[in-house]
């Protein structure tokens, strides 16, 4: 009996500290930055034209790794966004294209990402796609649960570098996830519906706070549940797609969320009993 308690008292810690965690993580990201030298030169005619090129050589030319490393980058500095998108961009909305060149696009503010997004599974096997620097498209939906709209952003790596080759705007209606993000946005702001659809009780795991190499499992109650759930995205949902199919009647969801500087990391495993979606276990890896 006394193990279980300090086990529980570890458990509380943790979550504790995954708060202040998420905390930071709700802060916007600042200004990627760009670590090139730059030599002087007496030719001051010529000097914009120096950096540019380096600029272009250095920063932007470079083979990329997985997607969500390139995402953080590509956010949070509009310099690398004119050099990753192929312009003009198509741009369909209402059915209807247009093309955006790059006085469009930098006025448009079409890719007004928060710091957290999610990538949503089916099958622990799926999740690797994440760390899979082989990966070739990737497709990122940002969606507004106000307005009822999904902007895809559809990226391809061509050369070894991520591009943006085209955005989609359509209703959430048209939205193939539409049905578990409609259930998910009213979890995560309706907290007598989110009492409801949580197992109770329910397996949470975390980092041992005195230990980063060892992890810690429990079973917490729906009273633990609310003194300690995170602080999640609620009207504006990013999903990062790496082209998994979903099933025709899925009856498991498995979401991470993620910021993009890396300090902010969750999974919640979500499971159908008896027709309604349940959260029987969250994992907290927040640094």
């Amino acid at each position: 009996m006394g193990k279980m308690k300090i086990l529980w008292w570890v458990c509380v810690v943790a979550i504790a500290c995954g708060a202040c965690g998420r905390q930071k993580a709700e802060k916007p990201l600042p200004p990627a930055p760009l670590d090139i030298y730059v030599p002087d030169t007496s030719d001051e005619g010529d000097s914009d034209t120096l950096f540019s090129s380096l600029v272009e050589k250095n920063f932007f030319s470079g083979e990329d790794g997985i997607f969500e490393e390139f995402l953080y980058d590509f956010s949070a500095d509009t310099l690398m966004q004119k050099h990753r998108i192929r312009f003009p961009l198509p741009y369909l909305r209402k059915g209807k294209e247009v093309m955006l060149g790059e006085q469009e696009w930098a006025s448009s503010h079409l890719l007004g990402l928060t710091d957290i997004y999610h990538t949503l599974f089916e099958r622990d096997a799926e999740m690797d796609a994440e760390r899979d620097t082989a990966m070739r498209k990737a497709n990122l939906e940002c969606m507004d649960m106000k307005t009822g709209i999904v902007r895809t952003f559809f990226f391809e790596k061509i050369d070894g570098c991520w591009r943006l080759l085209k955005v989609r705007e359509e209703g959430i209606s048209s939205y193939r996830h539409r049905e578990f993000f409609t259930f998910y946005h009213r979890f995560v702001t309706d907290s007598l519906y989110q009492s409801l659809h949580v197992n109770d009780p329910m397996t949470f795991v975390t980092i041992d706070p005195e230990d980063d190499f060892n992890i810690l499992e429990a079973n917490i109650d729906m009273e633990q549940w609310f003194a300690f759930r995170p602080m999640l995205p609620e009207h504006l949902l990013v999903n990062v797609d790496y082209g998994v199919k979903p099933s025709r009647r899925p009856q498991r969801k498995i979401l991470t969320c993620k910021s993009l500087g890396g300090n902010f990391n969750t999974t919640s495993y979500f499971r159908k009993i008896k027709g309604e979606w349940m959260l029987t276990r969250f994992e907290d890896m927040s640094n």
